[in-house]
């Protein structure tokens, strides 16, 4: 098993991409704690894990309050016994076109997105360093970061893609590896995708991808089979970003 043995932190884990890496990482041996807005929902992808005989659990964290954001790393470090992997996966996105953007939907965005995920960072960087761990931080980018946009979401996840790179030249220096992941359409929530509708998508593949996917990829980074991908995202998008 690629994390047997490893603790994790899966922040955004509630749901779609999240839950998948959950899932992905207790299969692989890793135990875990998940974060998220709703207790509730956190709570149903712990059952959903339980077949894999880990230890899990679950602390609920809006991540905009970003002054919790250290003691939520120690809080996770006490409850598994130590932490070697923080995933950043929490996310929302606005509908809104350019003309019509307001400034609470451009606040809550940046917020979560960027501010939130910002200050995970800190805070994980924070503990690992301090406590002699050559920890690894996986941030969730989007293939939106490299393509113009006049939309928050896009915007923020431009500002994603450069602090990541940014912090991951700051902190290998110290023994954190910092990477990041660009996913393209997924077929999630966020998508606007349910169970039994198409995944049709013009990309090169023709269809959506799985979250399913993207938690393969994240445990490759996870694990110590990644020693040299640092900071520039690793793209999921069926060809997006040419």
């Amino acid at each position: 098993m690629e994390l047997e043995g490893k603790k994790a932190f899966i922040i955004g884990a509630s749901r779609g991409i999240g839950e998948a890496i959950a899932l992905a990482f207790a299969k692989e041996g890793a135990d875990i704690v998940l974060a998220g807005r709703h207790m509730e929902t956190l709570n149903a992808v712990k059952e959903e894990t339980a077949e894999y005989g880990r230890n899990v659990y679950c602390l609920e964290w809006d991540i905009q309050d970003v002054s919790k954001a250290d003691a939520m790393m120690k809080n996770a470090a006490e409850l598994l016994g130590g932490l070697d992997i923080v995933v950043n996966n929490a996310g929302v996105i606005d509908r809104e076109r350019f003309l019509a953007v307001r400034e609470e939907a451009w606040d809550t965005v940046m917020d979560i997105n960027v501010k939130g995920v910002y200050f995970s960072c800190q805070a994980a960087a924070n503990y690992f360093i301090q406590s002699g761990i050559k920890g690894r931080i996986i941030n969730m980018a989007s293939e939106t970061g490299f393509q113009p946009s006049a939309m928050p979401y896009g915007l923020s996840k431009w500002a994603v893609v450069g602090f990541s790179m940014g912090m991951a030249k700051h902190l290998y220096k110290k023994g954190v590896m910092l990477s990041s992941i660009a996913p393209g359409p997924i077929t999630t929530d966020m998508m606007r995708w349910k169970e039994g509708l198409p995944k049709d998508f013009p990309n090169c593949f023709g269809t959506m991808g799985a979250p399913e996917e993207v938690a393969d990829l994240t445990v490759f980074l996870a694990s110590d089979k990644n020693k040299r991908i640092i900071g520039r995202p690793v793209f999921v998008s069926g060809g997006l970003d040419w």
